[in-house]
């Protein structure tokens, strides 16, 4: 493989000091930061698989290696490597690499939101849209992990189609629900936030069955998570669940 650290000297020399503190302030401190604009990164990362040659499986294999590294900006650069360069060549098989992906979340290599959400959005949530129930499944037994952001992957990464429900795959709207339920349990902020995150995004689609689940789990549920949750269900719904103010549209 190429040496990753001439990828992170190509970030280092796009660092902005004032980007840094604003990062980290934001993710308080949960992650090194230095300080890269996010189309910065994304140059600076194609740019560097350009001087290697790195497309299709060697892309792949740059990305996972660039998820264990420990700075954040080498981490989203693995992610867009792993979007931009194997998903479209059709390098990112979901039965031979999403145990990877685990094995890396398994190992701590990644501890925080801002890289488990960035790689839900771009790489998790694709696969499923592309593989449908099979691939769904897979991600969906994250609910079991030991650690609580693969757990949180298991909601995030149904973000991108639980909006278009069945329309996405027959059983995605159950398979949604059921990785809500098992999170629900968990009290920490950031399991409640993504079960939070995709009930709304499901509430375009199945607006009852998301004001049910809510119902039915109201005691459990942090009132952020009950918020995000039927920021998009009628007023009656959020009424109903004590909610005031406006709906959220999309």
């Amino acid at each position: 493989m190429p040496p990753l650290d001439n990828l992170t000297v190509r970030l280092r020399a796009a660092a902005e000091p004032a980007k840094k503190e604003w990062w980290e302030r934001y993710l308080k401190g949960e992650i090194e930061f230095i300080g890269v604009p996010m189309g910065a990164i994304r140059e600076a990362a194609h740019a560097w698989a350009d001087a290697y040659g790195l497309d299709g499986d060697r892309a792949r294999e740059a990305g996972f290696d660039l998820l264990r590294r420990p700075l954040a900006e080498e981490k989203l650069a693995g992610i867009l490597l792993l979007q931009e360069r194997s998903l479209p060549a059709g390098a990112l098989k979901a039965e031979r690499d999403l145990p990877r992906i685990a094995a890396i979340f398994d190992a701590g290599h990644i501890w925080e939101w801002n890289t488990t959400d960035w790689l839900c959005i771009r790489v998790l949530g694709p696969l499923i849209e592309t593989g449908g129930r099979p691939v769904a499944d897979i991600v969906a037994a994250w609910v079991e992990a030991p650690g609580l952001w693969r757990r949180r992957a298991a909601t995030v990464a149904f973000v991108p189609s639980a909006g278009r429900g069945e329309e996405a795959f027959p059983g995605l709207v159950d398979i949604v629900l059921m990785v809500c339920s098992a999170n629900v349990t968990d009290a920490e902020r950031f399991a409640q936030t993504g079960v939070g995150w995709v009930l709304r995004e499901l509430s375009d689609a199945a607006p009852g069955r998301v004001f049910d689940f809510v119902v039915a789990h109201h005691d459990v549920m942090s009132r952020e998570a009950v918020r995000m949750a039927a920021a998009r269900l009628n007023d009656d719904h959020r009424a109903a669940l004590g909610i005031t103010g406006k709906r959220t549209r999309r």
